[in-house]
C-alpha cells in the first residue's frame, strides 16, 4: 500500500454507500419517466399540435440527443473535477423545468426546445452518478454497485412506461380536477404530474454527500495500470474501445426506437387503450430490462473468469445475434406477439449493454471514468436517441408505407442495426480483447 493510499479516509459505511446507491437509482427512474413518457403521448400530441410522425420522432429523439450530445463530455469533464453531488442536484432540477415547458407548448418549436431543455439537464447524471458511486465502494464491490446503478437506467425504461399509465389514470380519474389546469388536455396534465414529483426529488439529492475521490490503479483481472496523465491517455483508451462504445451505442439506438413505438404499434393496430398499454407493457420491461442487466452483468463477470477479457466481447455479441428472433416477433401481427417480444427484446439488449459497458469499464481508470462514460453516453443518445425513433418513422414512410403499418418498421430497425452490430464486434471475437491502454 503507498502512502497516499494509506492517507486516505475509509470508505463511507455500508448503510450509506448503499443509500447513496439507490437514492442514484431512483433518480435515474424518474430520469427516464421524464424522458420517455411522451411516447405514452403521441397520438394525442400529434392531434392536439397538428403534428407528423416525423415531427414526434423528432421530439422523442433528435431534440432530446442534441443537446444531451453536446453538452455530455464537458459536464463529464466537470464530474472528475467538480462537485457531482451538485450537478446531479443541478441537473433534476433543469431537467424537471424542462418537462413543465412541455406541459404548456403552445407549439411543435416550443415542445422542441422544452425537450432541449430535459437533455440538458439529463446529460450530466450518469457520467456523474458512476464516477460518484465508484468512490463509496472499494474495487472488490465496485461492479456489483455500478451495476445497480445501470439496472436503474434499465428499469427506468419500462418504469417510465409504467409510470406514465398510472399517471394517464389518475388524470383521467381527476387528479386535477378543480385547479386551475382542469380543462387542460389530459397529455398536458401528465407532463404536468411528471415534472412536478422530480423538481422537489432535487431537494432529496441533497441528503447525498461528495465522496473523496480515490485515484485507485486497475491493476487486477484484465484492468489497466494508471499511468501518466488522464488528459494525455484519454484519446489512445478511446480509440481502443471504439468497437465497444459503437455496439452500445447501437443498443441504445434500437432500444429508443423499439420504446418509442412500440405503445403506439399496440395502440393504434390492435386499439389497445394507452393506460393499459403503460401498465401493463411498462411492468414487462421493467421485468425484462432490468433483469436482463442483472443477469448480463452477472453473466459478463462468470464469462471472463472462464475466457479472460475477450469473454465479455463474445457474450456481448452472441446477446446480439440472440435479439434477432425477437425483432421479427414484434412484426408477428398479434398483440400477444408484440407483447411477449418487446420485453424479450429488451431483456437481449440488456445482455448486450451490461457486457459492453462491463468491459468498458474494465479499460477504464477511475480518474477518466467521467470522461469515458460521458464520451459513451454521448454516442448511445446521439446515436441512440437521435436516429433510433426516426429510423422506424423514416423506414416506416419509405420503406414498407404508411398503409403497413409500424410493425415492419420496427423489424426491419432492429434486425438491420444489430446485423451491424454483429459485424463491428468481429475482430473482438476472433482476436484477443487488447484494448490499447499503454
Amino acid at each position: 500500500m503507498t502512502a497516499a493510499a494509506a492517507a486516505e479516509p475509509p470508505y463511507p459505511s455500508r448503510p450509506r454507500a448503499w443509500g447513496v446507491v439507490l437514492i442514484l437509482f431512483a433518480t435515474a427512474v424518474l430520469a427516464y419517466t421524464d424522458r420517455q413518457v411522451l411516447s405514452l403521448l403521441v397520438d394525442p400530441i400529434r392531434a392536439d399540435l397538428g403534428i407528423s410522425d416525423t415531427q414526434i420522432s423528432l421530439l422523442l429523439g433528435f431534440a432530446f440527443a442534441l443537446i444531451y450530445g453536446i453538452a455530455g463530455i464537458p459536464l463529464g469533464f466537470l464530474a472528475d473535477r467538480s462537485s457531482r453531488r451538485n450537478l446531479i442536484v443541478a441537473g433534476v432540477a433543469i431537467w424537471s423545468v424542462g418537462t413543465l415547458a412541455c406541459a404548456v407548448a403552445p407549439s411543435f418549436e416550443m415542445l422542441f426546445a422544452a425537450r432541449i431543455i430535459v437533455g440538458l439537464g439529463e446529460a450530466v447524471l450518469s457520467p456523474a452518478a458512476i464516477s460518484m458511486i465508484s468512490d463509496h465502494f472499494p474495487p472488490h464491490r465496485r461492479g456489483f454497485a455500478v451495476g445497480v446503478f445501470f439496472t436503474g437506467i434499465a428499469v427506468g425504461v419500462g418504469g417510465s412506461i409504467l409510470i406514465g399509465g398510472a399517471v394517464l389514470d389518475l388524470v383521467r380519474a381527476g387528479l386535477f380536477a378543480g385547479t386551475a389546469v382542469a380543462d387542460w388536455p389530459q397529455w398536458r396534465l401528465v407532463l404536468l404530474a411528471v415534472g412536478l414529483p422530480s423538481l422537489l426529488w432535487a431537494l432529496v439529492l441533497l441528503w447525498v454527500k461528495e465522496p473523496v475521490r480515490r485515484f485507485d490503479q486497475l491493476e487486477q483481472a484484465g484492468a489497466i495500470a494508471s499511468k501518466g496523465t488522464g488528459e494525455s491517455r484519454l484519446l489512445p483508451l478511446l480509440l481502443s474501445l471504439v468497437p465497444v462504445l459503437l455496439v452500445v451505442a447501437t443498443a441504445s439506438m434500437v432500444d429508443n426506437a423499439v420504446g418509442a413505438w412500440a405503445p403506439s404499434l399496440l395502440i393504434r393496430q390492435f386499439g389497445m387503450d394507452p393506460a393499459r398499454v403503460g401498465v401493463d407493457l411498462g411492468l414487462l420491461l421493467m421485468l425484462g430490462y432490468g433483469g436482463g442487466m442483472l443477469a448480463g452483468g452477472a453473466l459478463a463477470d462468470r464469462m471472463a473468469q472462464l475466457r479472460g477479457p475477450r469473454g465479455k466481447i463474445v457474450l456481448c455479441a452472441v446477446a446480439v445475434l440472440a435479439t434477432l428472433p425477437a425483432a421479427l416477433l414484434i412484426n408477428s401481427g398479434s398483440a400477444q406477439g408484440v407483447m411477449i417480444a418487446v420485453p424479450v427484446y429488451f431483456a437481449l439488449s440488456a445482455v448486450v449493454t451490461a457486457s459492453g459497458l462491463s468491459a468498458i469499464l474494465d479499460a477504464t481508470p477511475n480518474r477518466m471514468r467521467g470522461q469515458v462514460m460521458a464520451v459513451s453516453f454521448f454516442l448511445t443518445v446521439a446515436i441512440g436517441g437521435g436516429f433510433g425513433p426516426t429510423a422506424v418513422a423514416l423506414s416506416g414512410t419509405h420503406v414498407f408505407g404508411e398503409a403497413a403499418g409500424l410493425g415492419p418498421a420496427i423489424s426491419f430497425t432492429v434486425v438491420l442495426s444489430y446485423v451491424v452490430a454483429g459485424l463491428v464486434l468481429l475482430p473482438g471475437i476472433v482476436r484477443r480483447w487488447r484494448p490499447a491502454h499503454g
